[in-house]
């Protein structure tokens, strides 16, 4: 096969979606193409890690991918967010000892060997006798114990031994610190992936809704012609005590399981997981679960077995797509490891549950309106009760497309746009191969005429074959929403 054919029949198999980190390892146009054409339906661009001229090379490369295979990718720029980190320590790495103590101070020039700066100032003002500090991944615990008058420093004692190393990150677990939503190299980062036109957007370290709104502001302020949605990424405390608030303003979630593994006790982050995913599901948004999926392919072919049945659960869990971290960006095998997460997930997808007639109050949730909400609803019970090969979903925001990917049907859906912002932002929907055509715009009968053509080509409809389209008909000054069930002849 043309390998610019390939991609819509092979991703009908495939309905979690895959997002894979860029880095140095897959930067290239050719390692590009062969993660999307493994089974990658993002890129994400990691802002913590890379340039801007580094990343308009990659950007450009992925749209000559997208353009070349003729099928929609799409883009997460990842925010850095207000990540606070150690400033220099002495030799650039300190052995701490349990049971020594160490002092933060406000003026870097004061740094020593028992004494450390942080890169947000806020430090000394937010913590107070025992709270705990964490640094180096959560592996070295300090407890603060003193926070002598005039607020310049604060003393802490080592509880869990290990070595400190220059600019690591600090975790304050259970402290509200008073760091603003974004820094300004936020706002720099977010102008130029609106100049980008990335689809989504990621928002790092997210505590309240307030922090999504003010996201959300940030985007509107540069009156964007496409704005890209949010993803905000659960990682701190604070989100999962605001956990319901926040899905309320979000259009998606991440479970980071990085620093939500260094925030709580690594114990509980499998059972969080799970209540977030299921939070998500009722909200009626995407939901992303990363970090550490397949984390021994970084330099290993083949993941371990633990990590196999991890990514598994992610999926039966309910989420709409999988992520890979440093297993592309860095690793030694970027392709294989897209693969492997492909074939965990087609496997896994055998025991996923229809949601059709779950929870009724779910309902309430959905983003679309009411009337189409019940179309859908409609539609993917036809479709299973008929045996249909495809579902067939025309939308211009996507929002349709969502409602019939919530169901978790088995049937396929192939979801038309002739929006190519939409049909990029639906590469994260479960189950649904977004397709970018102004076929959406004729007739109900052009639309299957369209739809059942380009389903001979792709070889997935035959004759005998049944479809369930759902779209719109304007039958008079309104648009009524519409669904067809065809007999392919």
């Amino acid at each position: 096969m043309d390998p610019s054919q390939m991609g819509y029949a092979e991703a009908a198999v495939v309905k979690t979606k895959i997002i894979a980190t860029v880095g140095p390892a897959c930067a290239s146009v050719e390692s590009l193409r062969e993660l999307a054409l493994a089974g990658a339906d993002l890129f994400r661009l990691n802002f913590a890690h890379a340039e801007h001229d580094w990343l308009a090379g990659i950007v450009g490369s992925i749209r000559e991918i997208s353009a070349g295979l003729r099928r929609p990718i799409g883009i997460l720029a990842d925010l850095s967010g207000p990540k606070i980190r150690l400033g220099e320590v002495s030799d650039g790495a300190i052995e701490c000892t349990e049971g020594s103590r160490f002092e933060f101070v406000r003026e870097p020039g004061l740094a020593g060997p028992t004494r450390l700066t942080s890169n947000y100032e806020g430090l000394i003002d937010d913590v107070g006798p025992g709270d705990r500090i964490l640094l180096a991944d959560g592996t070295v615990s300090l407890r603060v114990v003193e926070k002598p008058p005039g607020g310049e420093r604060i003393v802490c004692v080592v509880e869990r031994p290990g070595v400190i190393r220059s600019r690591q990150g600090i975790t304050l677990p259970g402290v509200q610190t008073s760091a603003p939503s974004l820094t300004d190299k936020d706002v720099t980062d977010l102008a130029w992936a609106l100049e980008h036109e990335v689809d989504y957007v990621g928002q790092s370290f997210v505590r309240s809704a307030a922090d999504i709104r003010a996201l959300r502001a940030a985007i509107e302020s540069h009156s964007p012609a496409n704005p890209p949605h949010i993803i905000a990424k659960i990682e701190k405390m604070e989100a999962l005590s605001n956990i319901e608030s926040i899905l309320d303003e979000t259009d998606a979630v991440m479970v980071a399981r990085g620093d939500l593994g260094v925030e709580v006790d690594v114990a509980r982050v499998p059972a969080l997981q799970k209540r977030i995913i299921r939070l998500c599901n009722q909200h009626r948004i995407p939901v992303i679960t990363a970090t550490q999926m397949l984390d021994s392919m970084q330099k290993n072919d083949f993941p371990t077995r633990a990590e196999a049945s991890d990514v598994a659960n992610a999926v039966l869990d309910g989420s709409d797509a999988v992520m890979l971290s440093g297993e592309t960006a860095i690793g030694r095998h970027p392709r294989k490891a897209v693969e492997m997460m492909s074939r965990i997930v087609q496997e896994s997808e055998r025991l996923v549950r229809s949601t059709r007639f779950g929870d009724l109050h779910t309902q309430e949730r959905s983003r679309a309106r009411q009337v189409t909400e019940a179309v859908t609803l409609a539609a993917g019970t036809a479709a299973e009760h008929l045996g249909a090969d495809l579902i067939v979903v025309a939308t211009h925001s996507g929002r349709t497309a969502m409602a019939v990917s919530k169901q978790r049907s088995h049937v396929p859906i192939l979801a038309l746009s002739d929006r190519p912002a939409t049909a990029r932002r639906m590469c994260l929907y479960w189950g649904v191969t977004p397709l970018e055509t102004d076929a959406v715009s004729t007739t109900p009968q052009e639309l299957t005429r369209f739809v059942v053509d380009w389903g001979k080509r792709q070889k997935v409809l035959i004759a005998g074959s049944r479809i369930v389209v759902i779209g719109q008909s304007n039958w008079s000054q309104e648009p009524h929403d519409l669904m067809i069930v065809h007999a392919v002849t």
